[in-house]
């Protein structure tokens, strides 16, 4: 009875998402600026900010102009040797035997916020408004707490560097947190280039809500909330950030600042990198950032090897997962694809109150799906900027998801191509679209085509039969590919907030029949055994050379058959 429940359960969300999608839509129209001025350039007063999921452009420009650059730029810092640097350091060097990596390496590549560069470059002595490590407060492993007012308190989970062209507080950070607060005060942020100091100071100048409903008290939300570099230091790369209440007192945060003042044209571009002299436009890499994988009871690791082998083979760069707890054998697959290159995994844990053991924790994600998909919006939008400066152009797909490619071999080519006819320019700020949409088409559970070619565990290729029945085609049927030249806050199905405030440019839904999403799930059942219900669809048998060595390979080397 209870399973039949959750299945009514989950149509019913479904069907609230969509609505909700549509609603975000209008009220983007309709988005408001509320702007809080300064009420003097003293250190006590408060920081100027807006509030609003689209912060408006022209009202930051005047900010910057009026405000900015005459708030407090420096605290006095007294030196002292950081207490414990020697513990510190061998700590740090320790090897983590069973990953071949050292305990630095781990908390680079897996650690959301711990302030490892700024750790390893001491000399000369410590801040004293610098916390210790050991003295921030952690919650649920990986969230540096923060109040600021009666009202308002913040889980800091990331901050990441954002220099780009298109960027209106450029050279600025952008700080992830969650808050129960529908309306939250603005802290002050501690920019550190060194563990000697004194920071630059800068006061939260825009948070933006990243959601598509509407605030509220009972949950945690998301917000990014960005500080700009002042310009006596915009050259500067900063190693961490820590936020305060007010100026010069000593913070209690301290998160590592990940990302660079450009993209890394190694990773960015494919084949053959940027040509001056070529009359179209550079093949763009493109990476994936996956879900974050809460699979603890359930061993996909079969299917996530095919996953895996698929993009690759489409001409995926690189794979970016978050991780909560997951089956063991999943952890294999992770780990061996970590160590090859192809996939980088980042830790997670959803904030307080909700649970992080991974059997009530199932259980709330199977009844609070809302709430759910709402602090998804946290590793989305992580995941995204994260790797700006490393890839344009980033998707998302879940595992039971593949896009298909009707007349291109590779999905790089087909951006290429795309882009090529929409005339799309890096940088530009009178054109850029914001993001493309590849709209699902079901390969249901019971579509299955039997091969003698195709062995058992390649589920996807099995299931290259899709479903006619039609639906709705919009925002919450498809998968995004942001341009990061311009997307800032986002979730696992569209845009949410730009760099250069308000989101003008196009977001285009593509024509099904130039590309779609496979979507491995549900069944069709008595409609599918209709005549002309059905459709094979084999675009990618194209692979099937190339990722059937490679899926049997990899799951020998495992174990897993």
């Amino acid at each position: 009875m209870w399973v039949k429940q959750l299945k009514c359960l989950f149509t019913c969300c479904a069907c609230a998402t969509t609505i909700m999608y549509v609603l975000h839509l209008h009220l983007q129209e309709k988005s408001f600026t509320r702007q809080l001025t300064l009420t003097s350039s003293a250190v006590t007063s408060s920081p100027p900010m807006l509030q609003q999921n689209r912060h408006n452009s022209s009202i930051v420009v005047n900010l910057l102009k009026d405000h900015l650059d005459s708030v407090p730029t420096s605290c006095a810092c007294a030196l002292a040797p950081l207490s414990h640097e020697e513990l510190y350091n061998e700590y740090l060097s320790q090897p983590v035997s069973w990953m071949n990596l050292s305990t630095r390496q781990v908390l680079e590549k897996q650690h959301p916020n711990f302030p490892v560069d700024l750790l390893s470059s001491v000399g000369g002595g410590w801040c004293n408004l610098l916390p210790s490590p050991i003295d921030i407060e952690w919650h649920n492993t990986y969230y540096q707490s923060l109040r600021v007012s009666e009202n308002t308190s913040y889980l800091l989970y990331s901050a990441i560097l954002d220099n780009r062209i298109l960027t209106d507080t450029r050279p600025c950070i952008r700080v992830l947190a969650y808050s129960k607060d529908v309306d939250p005060d603005s802290p002050w942020c501690y920019i550190w280039f060194n563990s000697t100091g004194p920071p630059a100071i800068s006061p939260v100048l825009v948070i933006d809500y990243i959601d598509y409903v509407p605030g509220s008290k009972s949950r945690q939300m998301v917000y990014i909330l960005t500080c700009r570099i002042p310009k006596k230091y915009a050259h500067l790369k900063p190693l961490a950030v820590s936020l305060v209440r007010r100026p010069c007192e000593r913070a209690l945060t301290l998160l590592q600042v990940v990302g660079s003042m450009e993209r890394n044209a190694s990773t960015a571009f494919a084949e053959g990198g940027l040509n001056p002299r070529s009359i179209r436009p550079p093949q763009w890499n493109v990476a994936v950032c996956g879900p974050a994988l809460f699979y603890y009871h359930q061993d996909i690791s079969v299917r996530l090897v095919e996953w895996l082998e698929l993009l690759r083979a489409s001409g995926f760069a690189k794979v970016f997962l978050s991780e909560t707890d997951v089956h063991p054998n999943i952890q294999k697959v992770l780990q061996y694809y970590v160590q090859e290159g192809f996939v980088s995994v980042t830790k997670f844990t959803y904030p307080e109150p909700y649970v992080n053991e991974p059997n009530t924790r199932r259980l709330w994600t199977l009844l609070k799906q809302r709430e759910m998909f709402s602090m998804e919006n946290m590793y989305f939008t992580d995941c995204a900027l994260r790797h700006m400066h490393e890839y344009r152009f980033i998707s998302h797909f879940d595992p039971d998801e593949m896009p298909v490619l009707l007349n291109h071999e590779t999905f790089p080519r087909w951006v290429a191509d795309w882009t090529y006819r929409h005339e799309v320019t890096a940088g530009k700020k009178n054109d850029p679209w914001k993001s493309l949409h590849l709209a699902w088409y079901y390969h249901n559970d019971d579509l299955e085509t039997p091969s003698a070619s195709l062995p058992k565990y390649m589920w996807m290729l099995r299931h290259s039969r899709r479903s006619l029945k039609k639906f709705a085609v919009n925002y919450g049927t498809s998968k995004p590919v942001f341009n990061m030249d311009v997307a800032l806050g986002v979730n696992s199905h569209m845009l949410m907030a730009c760099s250069f405030g308000n989101c003008h440019g196009k977001s285009y839904v593509i024509p099904r029949r130039e590309a779609y999403v496979a979507h491995f799930k549900q069944t069709c059942g008595d409609y599918c055994k209709r005549a002309n219900a059905t459709r094979e669809e084999p675009a990618l048998l194209r692979h099937e050379s190339k990722v059937i060595p490679a899926v049997t390979r990899v799951l020998q080397k495992l174990q897993l058959i």
